[in-house]
Parts: C-alpha cells; structure tokens; sequence
C-alpha cells in the first residue's frame, strides 16, 4: 500500500460543497486534493437556488464568470391557497444590490459543478481524484486516510495535516466517527421533478409557487433557460417508486402540461429532513455541507449553508496552516452550528404552512395569512429572514450603537479604480480589510497597526475628487455604514464583519481585539500593508 503525505488538507466528497472548499483553500495556497468515489457530478435533481454570498464566494475564486452561464434570474415567490388566493409573497431587494450580485439565483447543479471543477485547473497545488472512495480513517488526532482506486483496486494512504468531510447526508466519515444527528422533528418524502421546455407558448405560472394545497402541497419553481421544477408532496400510504413513473408524473403535471410541451428530465424521491450533527470537529477531521446538517428545501438553503460552511472553515484552516493559532479553528463550529440550526428552524416553519394536510387547519391556516395580506403584512424580503453570525470569532459592539451590523456579510459596492469598473472584492488583496468610508481618515496609529497585524486599510470614497483610488458608486458601503452610526468597518477574510468603529480610535480597538481573539499575530500572507 502507498503512502502518500503531500497535501495540507484532504477534502472527501466534490459535490458544490467539496469543490468549493477545495477551490477556496487551493487559492489561499494551501495544497490540497480532492476526493470523490464517483465519476462525475450527480445526475439527478438537488439545489436549484443560491443566494448572493454564494456568488461572491465563487467570484472570490475566479469562477463567478463560468457559473453565471448555468445561473438564472430567481422570480418572486408566492403561498397560494387551494383555491389560488394569494397568502404571502417573498421578494428580493431592488437594485443597487448589496452585494453586487442579485441577491438570488437559479442555476443548474451539474453544470454548476463542473464549473468549479473546471476552475480548480487554475491551480497547481490542488489535485483532484474521482473514481476513488475512501474506505478507511484512523487516529482522527492525526488523520490516516485509506482511499481505494476503483478503476485498478489499489489502495493508498493519506497522512494529511486535516481532513474535511464534504460526502453529503450518508457521510462515511460522521457515521466512522460516531457522530450523532440532532433530529429537529421534519420529515417528509417528496417527489422532484424537472423538466424541460420544449413548447415556449406553454402557459405557465411567471413566478414562483408555493401551492398550499391539503389535497397535496406542492411547488413550482422558474429554473434557468427551459427548465421548470415541481415538487410534489408525497401522500401517507403512497409507494414513492410508484409516484415516480412516467405515467404518474404526467398525471401530476396535466393542469400545467401536455406530454408534447416539455420533455421529462430528472424525475427522484427524497425525504426532507431537518438534521444537525451534534459535532461538527473530531480532532483534525471537520463536518461540513450535509455531512452535517440538511435542510428542508422551502427556502433553497441547503447547498448554500454548506457553501457558507466552505468560506467559513477555508480561511481558518489558511491562517492556521500558515502558522496562526490553532485554536481559531474552534470558531467553526461555535459560529456556524448555531446559525444554521437557526435557519434549519426558519425554513421548517415555513415548511409546516405549506405541507399541511389537514383541511380543517389548512383553511384557519388561510383566514389567518389572508388577514396579514389585506393588513399589508404579506409582502416579505427573503435576505431579511436570514441570521447574522451572533458567536465566534467577532466583536462585540461599542455602546450605544444601533444595529451592530456584525457577523453580517459587509456590503459589496461596484466601485470605480485605477484598473476601471469592478466589485469591491476584485481590488482588494485577500485577507483581514478595514474599509473607512466618507470623511474619516486613518490615523497614524492605526495604519502603523493594521500594517504589524497584516491588515489592508481602504479608503472607499464617494465622489471623484476625494483623494482615494476607489470610489462606489449608488453609496452601497456608505449609506449601510451610516444606518449603523459607524465609519469604519474591519472586515474578515470570509467578508463577514468582525467589527464597526466611529472613528481612527475605536478602528484600533477592533485591531487589538482582533489580535487578541486570533490568538496570535497574523501572519503577513494573510493580508497586505497597502493602504489605498
């Protein structure tokens, strides 16, 4: 049997989550490879909707190009009734976005993955092995991994200094681990059926829908291109095998479509869960993606929490590998357990409205969310439903300062540089930040110590004839520092916020309160001393 030891990280699993990470860790120049036992990404239907932080994620590593070909715009979603009344209606923010991207997205997962994968080329230090599956893990303090090539039958082992486990909800390693999944009381098997247009006069609905219907909730989703979704809620005493038949499934669609109009693409059953693993860490070992948790899919959360698990665990294993303190890697899972069982339970209540099926509760269930329409209260943002990061690694906020806006991903401007028109993000140097918008200039003190810690310090200006190379534009940054009473903010290299200041001083504060909480200095590769 080989040994090989070359790799700082072993990811398991290339699914969106495992591709991700690697992408993420191989640009921050961590070596890396990436596992997978099957030949090719998944076939069959899974996500259909990510959010704007996912698509700065990929822009983060260069992909955001290639995927946006697999990307659609994502329509407004309504509740409606049996008989078609409206009872709620989700909508996103209007422009200028947030974060520069539509603040929702369909896509198309295959194409999306390969995407990604196509990205990791980009670099010489990430290796990628599918058509080999891991079928052994000892000493977790020190991972030893057996993987097997199916194609020849041999075995090798892996000595890496971390593993991650991106290998979805039947996850070898938790299972090898004997990790426990905290049952949040949801499950409900699903028919997921896409198809494919093929008539463009088919009349179909423009948005989005929910149908909370007792006789069978089910759901239609606007997909990129020609693609349509349904979902279909599969009834007690029904054969899951038999509802996903051909004959069945054009049964379902007849008040929307004929056998001529579309072409069935990808019809599979799945039971909806709400799951959360009781550890997401065993030594050197991390959970991340549905090896840890799984959500039901009302609120399209599940791919993009475990994207968000990648960003969150990639630069902290970066700044332990090269050489932070190893105890930031406890924030993984301080900071992202609570948030996503806080989603988990978001997205459950939601999916208790539409999956009711007794008609008696299903028609108070309609008297009470008809009475908050016609009250004006049926219109919501989706973003607004979301959690900020609330533990871990991030400040507290200075006293007397309203909506702290820590733990929130930091907005993302198109700004206008020495290199022309971009997003924020593209002209800046990886690593910690503290963007300084409007009149306040760094102080002395604080430029001499955000260069020590590896700190880059901007200035965001609002008009041209600031002295500043980057300027925004639509006042994005500005406009969200000012509703928080702040003018400065130091923001991570995941682009959450640690913290807010006022002013040079409580900027420096947030510094030395950085360097406390890491640990240890920052080494200089994880930002830069330029001050624009």
């Amino acid at each position: 049997m080989k040994t090989q030891v070359e790799a700082d990280v072993v990811v398991i699993g290339l699914g969106p989550v495992g591709i991700t990470l690697c992408n993420l860790l191989a640009a921050g120049g961590v070596q890396v490879e990436g596992i997978d036992a099957a030949e090719d990404v998944y076939a069959l239907p899974r996500a259909i909707g990510m959010d704007h932080e996912v698509m700065r994620i990929f822009q983060n590593i260069g992909a955001a190009d290639a995927v946006a070909t697999a990307t659609g715009s994502y329509r407004p979603s309504e509740y409606r009734s049996a008989n078609g009344a409206l009872l709620r209606r989700f909508e996103s923010p209007a422009e200028p976005y947030p974060l520069a991207w539509p603040p929702y997205l369909t896509f198309l997962q295959p194409e999306l993955e390969r995407a990604l994968r196509a990205n990791a080329a980009r670099f010489p230090n990430l290796t990628l092995r599918t058509e080999t599956e891991l079928v052994g893990l000892d000493r977790p303090e020190r991972p030893v991994l057996t993987l097997r090539d199916k194609k020849i039958g041999e075995q090798t082992q892996r000595t890496p200094r971390y593993v991650v486990a991106c290998d979805g909800a039947n996850s070898f390693i938790r299972r090898g681990l004997g990790i426990a999944l905290e049952d949040l009381d949801f499950d409900e098997p699903w028919l997921v059926i896409d198809m494919m247009l093929e008539d463009p006069n088919a009349s179909l609905p423009e948005t989005n829908i929910q149908f909370c219907n007792p006789a069978r909730p089910h759901t239609y989703v606007c997909g990129p291109g020609r693609l349509r979704r349904w979902e279909f809620m599969i009834l007690p005493g029904e054969d899951p095998a038999e509802i996903n038949r051909p004959e069945r499934i054009w049964e379902l669609l007849s008040p929307w479509l004929r056998p001529d109009q579309a072409r069935l693409w990808r019809p599979a059953t799945y039971n909806f869960h709400a799951l959360v693993a009781e550890q997401w860490r065993v030594g050197s070992v991390f959970l991340a993606g549905d090896a840890c948790h799984m959500t039901p899919p009302f609120l399209a959360q599940g791919m993009v929490q475990g994207i968000k698990d990648a960003a969150n665990l990639a630069w902290k294993l970066i700044h332990v590998i090269g050489g932070g303190s190893e105890r930031l890697l406890d924030s993984y899972e301080a900071e992202r357990k609570p948030l996503v069982r806080e989603v988990i339970e978001i997205t459950k209540r939601l999916g208790k409205v539409i999956c009711e099926l007794d008609p008696a509760k299903a028609s108070a269930r309609d008297t009470e969310m008809l009475e908050a329409v016609r009250a004006g209260q049926g219109i919501h943002v989706r973003q607004n439903l979301f959690p900020p990061i609330r533990h871990g690694l991030i400040a507290p906020s200075f006293d007397g300062r309203p909506g702290t806006g820590v733990g929130e991903p930091c907005p993302q401007p198109w700004i206008v540089g020495p290199s022309g028109r971009m997003r924020l993000d593209d002209s800046l140097p990886p690593g910690f930040q503290i963007l300084i918008a409007g009149d306040m200039d760094p102080s002395p003190t604080l430029l001499d110590k955000s260069r020590r810690a590896g700190i880059a310090v901007h200035h965001i200006a609002q008009e041209r004839s600031y002295p500043s190379f980057l300027v925004e534009e639509d006042r994005v940054l500005a406009e969200w520092l000012r509703l928080r009473g702040a003018r400065a903010v130091l923001v991570r290299p995941d682009r959450v916020v640690f913290g807010l200041a006022g002013d040079a001083r409580e900027a420096e504060l947030l510094v030395d309160l950085l360097q406390v909480m890491l640990g240890a200095a920052a080494p200089a590769t994880l930002g830069a001393d330029a001050v624009a």
